[in-house]
């Protein structure tokens, strides 16, 4: 778990300053979600930074509903079971038969 999901589980908003990778998506839904800002590493400056982490520390709202979503899908340890039922063949919430 990344910096920016561990905050955003816990209702607190981000400012996010994507370098590559995934995290230009991480980036892009944080905005679009509303629980943060983005701020493109190009643009980066002591002025920006401060203006954006000011105006992300408003979206509480968003930032608590997102934590609200990921508390609802059963979290971490939820995802890791349904991905190692799916890779294992098993169907998810019904007891292995012995045979």
């Amino acid at each position: 778990m990344g910096a920016t999901q561990k905050a955003l589980a816990r209702g607190i908003p981000v400012c996010v300053v994507p370098y590559g990778r995934d995290q230009l998506e991480v980036a892009r839904r944080v905005e679009v979600a509303r629980c943060g800002t983005r701020l493109p590493a190009k643009k980066l400056s002591p002025s920006r930074l401060r203006t954006n982490v000011r105006e992300a520390m408003t979206m509480t709202d968003g930032a608590q509903r997102v934590a609200a979503g990921f508390k609802a899908t059963g979290g971490t340890r939820r995802g890791a079971d349904l991905f190692e039922h799916r890779l294992l063949g098993l169907d998810v919430g019904r007891p292995q038969q012995s045979g």
